[in-house]
């Protein structure tokens, strides 16, 4: 019977040690996250295997090899929505093999000194210190979009307005109104075209026509006459 190839390049690779990523010896924040991009990108591509769940890999990789690289809302969201305080992510690979169900998990390392996976949705805590020996899958705990809000106070708040977060998050509301009134007018339309529609036509039921042209967005009124 031949070997099976997955199994076969697992037991070649390495097991994960986040101990072999660069140490702070002192260093701290930006000028540490510095450090560890830079032993990123010297060991971009290569591939290490977790201890669990079995048979999960690591690939170290950078921002601009994940499926977000072009997400800067995303990106930025990281450090600042789903954490009690505001910091800074730096991704350093990306997991396969989880039971995690998103197109892909990505790992990143936080200068808080703790490893976090991101899944798509959710900010996993998978690490709680650089210099452990291994990532716990599933997460010791995990957060939402908007739960670094939960507990703000309204002086909380009006801070929070004032600085390039609170500009965002009213930014995003602005957006969030504008589309939801945008699809508030159109079903008005919809309804009184129907009504008006169903006056026209003796209050039966509509041609499939004059439906679709109404769902379509087109001008009802072109279609029946």
């Amino acid at each position: 019977m031949g070997r099976n190839p997955v199994n076969h390049k697992l037991s070649t690779l390495q097991p994960l040690d986040v101990s072999g990523f660069p140490v702070r010896n002192g260093i701290k924040g930006a000028a540490y996250l510095s450090l560890l991009s830079h032993f990123v990108s010297t060991h971009k591509h290569k591939e290490f295997a977790l201890k669990k769940p079995a048979g999960a890999v690591v690939r170290i990789a950078e921002l601009e090899d994940t499926i977000y690289c072009e997400d800067q809302d995303v990106v930025n969201g990281w450090g600042k929505f789903y954490l009690p305080e505001t910091v800074t992510m730096q991704v350093v690979g990306v997991v396969e093999g989880t039971p995690y169900p998103c197109d892909q998990l990505v790992l990143m390392a936080c200068d808080d000194n703790r490893f976090y996976a991101y899944d798509g949705e959710e900010l996993h805590l998978v690490a709680s210190s650089l210099e452990s020996d291994g990532i716990e899958f599933p997460a010791s705990k995990s957060f939402y979009k908007g739960e670094a809000f939960k507990d703000m106070t309204k002086e909380d708040w009006a801070e929070v307005r004032k600085g390039p977060v609170g500009r965002r998050l009213d930014q995003e509301h602005q957006k969030l109104v504008k589309a939801t009134k945008s699809r508030l007018l159109k079903n008005l339309r919809i309804g009184k075209e129907k009504q008006r529609l169903h006056q026209k036509f003796g209050g039966g039921p509509l041609p499939d026509n004059i439906l679709c042209g109404l769902t379509g967005g087109q001008a009802a009124h072109t279609a029946v006459h």
